[in-house]
C-alpha cells in the first residue's frame, strides 16, 4: 500500500508539472497572438464553499469573430486559476470586464478558438510548477524509504 501511495503521489505531482508547464508555454505564445475586437457576454463573481471556508473565482465570458465566424471563450488568461479567499480580487477582475463591454482579445491565428483577453501567463504559474515538483520528491521518498505508514 505504501508503494502505491508512493506512485499515485508522482503521478498527481507529475500531471500537476506538465500542466503548469504547458500554462506557461502557452502564456507566452499567447504574447504574440493576433487582436480584434470582443464583447463580455457574462461576468460574476462565483463563490463556492471550500472545505472550511469559503473561495471566490472570477468568471468572464465573452464572444469575438473571425472571418465571420463568432467564437466564444471564458479565458482570462493562461495559467493556474484559483479560488481566492479574497472576494475583492475576484469582484476586480469582474469590475474590469463588466458584461456589454468591448474588449480586446488575443487569438492564436493557428486556432482562433484558443483565445485569452490578457496575454502572457498568470501571476503564480511559475510558482505553481515549482511546487509541483514537492508531491513528486514526496513520492519518491515514499518510494524508498515508506516513511508515510498507510494503514
Amino acid at each position: 500500500m505504501e508503494t502505491l501511495f508512493g506512485v499515485a503521489l508522482i503521478f498527481a505531482g507529475f500531471i500537476w508539472f506538465l500542466w503548469s508547464l504547458y500554462s506557461l508555454r502557452k502564456g507566452r505564445t499567447s504574447e504574440d497572438w493576433t487582436m480584434t475586437t470582443g464583447i463580455i457576454t457574462k461576468s460574476y463573481v462565483y463563490e463556492s464553499s471550500v472545505r472550511k471556508g469559503r473561495g471566490t473565482c472570477p468568471i468572464v465570458h465573452y464572444e469575438y469573430s473571425i472571418l465571420g465566424k463568432t467564437y466564444k471563450s471564458d479565458r482570462i488568461f493562461w495559467g493556474n486559476v484559483h479560488m481566492s479567499g479574497s472576494r475583492e480580487a475576484s469582484q476586480q477582475v469582474v469590475d474590469n470586464y463588466k458584461k456589454g463591454n468591448k474588449v480586446t482579445v488575443y487569438y492564436n491565428p493557428r486556432n482562433a478558438e484558443e483565445s485569452v483577453l490578457e496575454p502572457g501567463t498568470a501571476k503564480g504559474t511559475l510558482l505553481s510548477l515549482a511546487v509541483s515538483c514537492i508531491p513528486i520528491i514526496a513520492g519518491i521518498a515514499q518510494l524508498m524509504t515508506g516513511f508515510l505508514k498507510v494503514p
